[in-house]
Order: structure tokens, then sequence, then C-alpha cells
């Protein structure tokens, strides 16, 4: 569904810079506190008190009064240019260990790189750049932790506790995967699946029916997997988007399916994309108004995207409170809160379907939770 994130080469010394300057300025602010009690004398020194020179004696030192040095203000001046640099050189070689450390033993990308200096942050690409999003802690955190995530030999991945899966295998399908044998798709251990129903034109706006949906549909659930349906949207109206979800309510009430409606919201390239001309606050309101449809008809909402959809074309923080189905291709799941389920693959071959599949880990706590 989500072409995966490319890593882009970028210039590994910018964030390094930023990161110094910050840096070496703290090294300063320290030296300067570290000389307490400073004042300026008549004569444009600086004082700095309770410190011995070499003109004092030791009953002078030894008396209940400070004694001041006077040093002038070129002295000041150079040794705070002192510490400015040598803060600066400390930080650089630091800076300079750790990204050399990294870069040695893993080869890591740009994204790689950002990601470990800046663990506060979420940091994705999009637009030629990227983007660093505060860590909220006041959402549920991703409480999965990678060691537990294991890949069989034929691409399957679980999560894993206590050496028992926590999750189930799913997959996403549409027109694109042509007929599937969804009997030899069951045996292979396959346990949910996404169907689409149907897309709307990103230029004409039309809505197209999924030609597969029907029997897509029929051979999950005849197969005793748990089926939830999604639309691909192009709706730039909330108009639009009650179509667009009554397509999917429809199939859910038709078929009586057990899984959960999603609404796929993607970047597209194409100049001619309706929503590329939403700004972020109109394609979330939209996205919302499609869960709130949902849930107010009895079933799961569920809103697919990647870092860059989630967080740049919508607002996160106000859709936080629907489960997440996120489209991330890597062995590792990065992303910084709980999420219902991680589509980690478009690549997938599955026995039953002669195309590749995308395919996902849906975590059965969250199912089971969802389900109780």
């Amino acid at each position: 569904m989500k072409e995966p994130e490319k890593k882009r080469k970028k210039n590994p010394l910018i964030p390094v810079l930023i990161l110094l300057s910050a840096c070496t300025l703290c090294m300063v602010m320290l030296c300067i506190l570290l000389t307490l009690k400073t004042f300026k004398t008549e004569d444009g020194g600086f004082s700095f008190w309770n410190k011995k020179s070499e003109e004092t004696t030791e009953d002078e030192f030894a008396s209940d009064e400070p004694v001041p040095i006077v040093y002038t203000e070129e002295e000041v001046n150079y040794m705070v240019g002192e510490a400015w640099v040598q803060g600066g050189a400390d930080k650089e070689a630091e800076i300079k260990s750790i990204i050399r450390a990294e870069a040695e033993s893993n080869a890591p990308s740009m994204a790689a790189l950002l990601r470990k200096m800046f663990t506060e942050c979420f940091v994705y690409p999009g637009d030629g750049r990227f983007y660093f999003v505060d860590i909220n802690t006041q959402y549920p955190l991703n409480p999965y932790v990678r060691e537990n995530f294991v890949t069989e030999d034929n691409g399957y991945r679980y999560y894993t506790e206590g050496g028992e899966k926590q999750s189930l295998l799913c997959i996403d399908v549409s027109a694109h995967q042509g007929a599937i044998d969804w009997p030899k798709v069951a045996e292979s251990g396959v346990k949910a699946t996404m169907i689409r129903t149907g897309y709307r034109g990103y230029g004409s706006g039309k809505m197209v029916e999924d030609e597969y949906v029907d029997g897509n549909i029929q051979g999950a659930m005849a197969n005793g997997m748990i089926t939830g349906l999604y639309f691909f949207s192009q709706a730039v109206t909330a108009e639009e988007i009650d179509e667009e979800a009554e397509v999917l309510l429809n199939y859910a009430r038709t078929y009586n399916t057990n899984g959960p409606i999603a609404i796929d919201v993607e970047k597209l390239d194409a100049d001619t994309a309706r929503q590329n001309g939403l700004s972020s606050e109109e394609r979330t309101a939209l996205v919302k108004h499609f869960c709130e449809k949902v849930k107010e008809a009895g079933y799961e909402p569920v809103i697919y995207g990647n870092g860059y959809s989630l967080f740049t074309m919508m607002n996160y923080d106000e859709l936080s409170a629907y489960p997440i189905w996120y489209a991330y291709y890597s062995d590792n799941l990065y992303f910084p809160y709980e999420t219902f389920m991680w589509q980690y693959s478009s690549s997938g071959k599955v026995p039953g379907i002669n195309a590749d599949v995308d395919l996902n880990v849906m975590f059965k706590n969250i199912v089971e939770n969802s389900a109780g």
C-alpha cells in the first residue's frame, strides 16, 4: 500500500554542528558560573573573591575577609575564549566518537544516526528533509521490545513473550493480488486479513469498487480469519468521507465481518491528486469524521499511515485516541506510541497468492482487548 521510506544521503555535519553549538554554549556558561562572586572593578577589570594570588601572604589568606584578585577585561575575555574553544573541541570529539562507533559497527543511514542522537524525538523523512516531533509521554508509549520480534524463514514475523506468540500474522490484499487460494493462505499461518473494498480516483474523484472484494471477504471468513476492511481515500469533503465510510459499512453488515474498518490516507506524488490541496487541519478533520462515523456504527475505526502522513499530513494529537495501522518497512518497529498493527513489508510471499503481498504484525493483546 505504501512505498518503503527511502534512505536519503544527507550531510551528517548539519545536526552535529547544531548540537555542538548548544553544548559549547553550555560549557562557556559553566565556566563563568564557576567563578562565583565576580564583579567589575572601577578600572574596567574583574575581581574574583577568595582566590589566592602570588602576592597574598598566608596570614592574609587565612583572614576572614575575602581577598580579591583582579583580572583585566582582556584576561577574562581570553579565559572565556579558551573555555569556548576547549568546550567545543571536547564536544566535537565526543560526537565524532559516537558517530564513528555507530558507523563502523552498523553503517547506518542518516535517519538511523539522527534517531540515535535525538531519542527524545520521533524522526521521520519527507519532502526531502527530516522532521523532528517531540514524543508526548501522556500517550501510551510503544511497549514492544525489539529482541522479542521473531522473523521466521518464510518472512512471517511475530511478537513473542516467553517464547509464546503475542501477535497474529495479517496480510492486506486488493485486486493487485488477483484471485487468491484462501485455504492455502490459511494453512500457511495467516490468521487475519485487511481487504480493500475500493478506492476513490485521485484525479477524477470517482468511486471504484475493488473487483475481488466479495470473493476475498468470503474466502477469508470461510477460512476462519479475522477479516477487516479498508478504503483508499481521496475524499476532500465530509460528504465524500460519508460515501467512503458507507461503502465499508455496507460490506461489513452484509458479510458480518469481525475485524476493524480502516481509512487509508497516503501522500501521492501526482500534482493532480485531490487531497494534496488540503491542509493538515482539513485532512485531520475528515479522518476524525470517518472514525466517529464508523465508531457510531459499532465498528472499530483504524487509521493507516506512516510517519509523514500521521504527523505532517495530519495532526496526530487529534487522532491519537484511534488505533493506528503503522506502515514502516524495517526489521525494527520505530514508532513512539502503541500501535494496533505494524505493516513491515510490501514484498511478502504467501502460498496461495501469486503476487507480492503486504505483511503485518497484528498485536494480539490489542485485538483481544478490542474484542472484549
